[in-house]
């Protein structure tokens, strides 16, 4: 049996009607040439997936990894030691990749040599619309605006090219990206932030990164994921382990945390003050992110209501 050249790890956790979703788009591939599998690694204590995946016919290898209990670091870790592939793209078990992602991906890879690839995120909404405090769903959307083949530098900082830079639409190269047993740091596994830290390693290291914008997925978001107040916690929570991460690959520790310091009390004082004059949204989510940068924020999950 041929080796595949690509596994699609999913993490997940509860979310069985999502992951359903999932694994559907991605049966839909059309990768003629392309040997693959999708691996799924199953996040919650009582493996609440296996039932599922083994009523699917799928047109690929499709396997279920135990990967332990709530940690999505300790997820991503368990699914890349399990992939067979040298390619491993990540996909989350919220979010639906387009026809032709796959081969997206790869073809991106085959062409520029680089050590990974990323695609843009676009919101679907339950109920059928965005909410009104954001109604093009800009808060809930991931692309870079770049021209395909375009190096992304994630240590940059101004202009800011990568925020929002994760693995959740990401294919990277096994060998010179994740190496070792642990890749992914699972002290960030409750938190998320494991794949900025994991990112900005390896660019610090001079691995270089190519934006793709063939390659999308759609992300549901359920109703609970929808007020202001759960995304200016997600926000915020971002803001503390962007910085956390920040001073772990610094070099000059102290500059680095008085300057997040600054910008954080920045954000404070100029957003603070447009959100207080306009009470938009944007300068609330401004200031959400200066007050986790300040440390103002719980480093866990945030929480949210998980459908059957």
């Amino acid at each position: 049996m041929t080796e595949p050249e690509v596994s699609v790890v999913i993490p997940c956790y509860d979310r069985l009607a999502l992951l359903e979703r999932t694994l559907r788009a991605c049966f839909s591939q059309a990768a003629a040439g392309i040997a693959w599998e999708i691996v799924v690694a199953d996040n919650h204590p009582d493996r609440l997936a296996a039932p599922m995946l083994a009523g699917l016919n799928s047109p690929v290898p499709l396997r279920h990894v135990p990967a332990g209990e709530r940690n999505i670091a300790l997820a991503r870790n368990r699914g890349v030691a399990a992939a067979k592939g040298s390619l491993i793209a990540f996909v989350d078990d919220d979010e639906a990749p387009e026809p032709g992602w796959l081969t997206a991906h790869v073809a991106c890879l085959r062409r520029t040599g680089a050590d990974a690839s990323f695609g843009p995120k676009y919101p679907v909404f339950e109920g059928g619309r965005a909410p009104d405090w954001d109604p093009d769903g800009k808060f809930y959307t991931t692309d870079f605006d770049l021209p395909p083949d375009t190096e992304i530098r994630p240590l940059q900082w101004w202009p800011p090219q990568a925020r929002g830079l994760g693995t959740g639409n990401s294919m990277l190269r096994r060998y010179t990206c994740l190496a070792g047993d642990t890749p992914f740091d699972e002290v960030f596994g409750r938190s998320g932030g494991e794949d900025s830290m994991l990112l900005l390693g390896l660019a610090k290291e001079g691995r270089r990164f190519m934006w793709c914008p063939d390659a999308k997925v759609i992300e549901f978001n359920e109703a609970s994921r929808l007020s202001p107040a759960y995304m200016a916690a997600r926000v915020r929570r971002s803001g503390r382990h962007s910085t956390a991460v920040r001073l772990a690959i610094s070099d000059n520790k102290l500059l680095t945390r008085l300057g997040i310091g600054v910008v954080g009390l920045g954000q404070l004082g100029v957003y603070g003050a447009l959100w207080m004059a306009t009470r938009k949204a944007r300068y609330g989510m401004s200031v959400a992110k200066g007050l986790g940068k300040l440390g103002f924020a719980e480093f866990d999950f945030v929480p949210e209501r998980r459908p059957a």
